[in-house]
């Protein structure tokens, strides 16, 4: 049987409740598909309790650029340099803008409920305290 002109567009969708109740939960929604060389259970431990890929590939890049030194210009060099520009300036946008966003809120926050502000200040502070109390032995290191 064929479907009439008139419905054609609507062949592939599926309307709220028509096809049961079957729902699909993931554990990541915004993981990126990694295929993994090794053991995936290792590499997700490796990347969870040690670095993320960005991080590790951070850190060879500027190994990579310190050891081709201030003077190199191969065209490799400054790919990677200019990369590691571009990717630190997205870096420097976001964390701006999560500093302002995070300002505006609170002082929305305080103006509303000051004791609700206070609240979250003091679990704040307990919360950062506990982050570097967890520092690995290398953090310095791998930050730096």
């Amino acid at each position: 049987m064929s479907t009439p002109p008139f419905f054609w567009p609507l062949t592939g969708i599926s309307f709220p409740g028509a096809g049961g109740n079957a729902q699909s939960i993931m554990d990541s929604w915004f993981s990126t598909s990694i295929t993994y060389a090794g053991d995936a259970q290792v590499e997700s431990r490796i990347v969870s309790d040690v670095a993320s890929y960005g991080k590790q590939l951070g850190i060879l890049s500027e190994a990579l650029l310190e050891l081709a030194g201030p003077g190199a210009h191969g065209p490799a060099v400054e790919r990677l340099a200019c990369f590691v520009k571009r990717i630190d300036e997205v870096k420097a946008r976001h964390a701006k803008r999560l500093d302002e966003r995070t300002a505006e809120s609170f002082e929305k926050l305080a103006e509303e409920s000051p004791r609700d502000a206070e609240r979250l200040l003091a679990d704040l502070a307990r919360k950062l305290e506990a982050i570097k109390a967890r520092e690995k032995p290398c953090a310095k290191e791998i930050e730096a």
